[in-house]
């Protein structure tokens, strides 16, 4: 299957735009969808800060971006199987209250693109390493929740990010084929995950990572105008 990541700038210069044929497109949630990136990141800081300091020399969370909260506690060399347990649970309690505080808001041009694609007819999922109860809980909370069939978490997979098993799972859910499906992520590691599931990618909202990753973009904003292309009228 020939990558966008090869093909996308010279489809363009020819004026194809090689994001219409696409009808499936599986959104990351954390840094994609929702501006969470830093509040998990200060969740996490507190947590450590609380319970457990000696690892927050080590800490850095864009490493850990798209893997799951027991994942990243295991990265960091949190081994015991209780004290992984404790720190999971009270890391994902602060989140989820953040989340009642109305401290989440969704990432620039994400209600534009949602919307935009509903209008066109394209199917929409969410692939995500949170849990269910955060994913739920996010979604709710930014009022998306409807433009999903369906939203697949960590807790429905073996392995999360950056193992493929969550798109997976997602296009055997939905029946849909590789070639018809497109992964939006803002994180190397849910790029891997993508590439690994065999879907082309696009990666968004990560400016460290624009130029070691085609195609990117600097927020849905500018991947909504590339959708668009010579105007909304071509995607509908």
């Amino acid at each position: 299957m020939e990558a966008l990541a090869r093909s996308a700038e010279s489809l363009w210069s020819l004026g194809v735009n090689p994001f219409l044929g696409k009808t499936a497109f599986l959104f990351d949630l954390d840094g994609t969808l929702v501006d969470s990136s830093a509040l998990h990141e200060q969740v996490f800081r507190d947590v450590l800060r609380d319970s457990a300091p000696h690892l927050l020399k080590s800490f850095d969370y864009e490493t850990l971006k798209g893997r799951s909260t027991a994942e990243s506690f295991w990265d960091l060399g949190v081994v015991d199987a209780a004290e992984l347990e404790t720190l999971v649970s009270e890391k994902q309690r602060r989140y989820r209250a953040a989340l009642r505080e109305g401290k989440l808001r969704l990432m620039p041009g994400a209600s534009e693109i949602l919307e935009l694609l509903r209008q066109s007819g394209k199917r929409m999922f969410v692939v995500t390493g949170g849990s269910r109860r955060s994913a739920d809980a996010a979604l709710a909370a930014t009022r998306i929740r409807d433009f999903f069939e369906d939203v697949v978490t960590v807790q429905d997979v073996v392995n999360g990010k950056p193992e493929p098993d969550g798109f997976l799972l997602c296009m055997e859910r939905c029946g849909c084929a590789t070639e018809d499906a497109l992964g939006i992520e803002d994180a190397l590691n849910g790029v891997e995950a993508c590439r690994a599931a065999g879907l082309d990618v696009v990666l968004v909202n990560n400016p460290g990572l624009q130029g070691t990753v085609e195609p990117a973009f600097p927020s849905l904003v500018e991947f909504r105008l590339a959708l668009v292309a010579e105007g909304e009228r071509e995607l509908v």
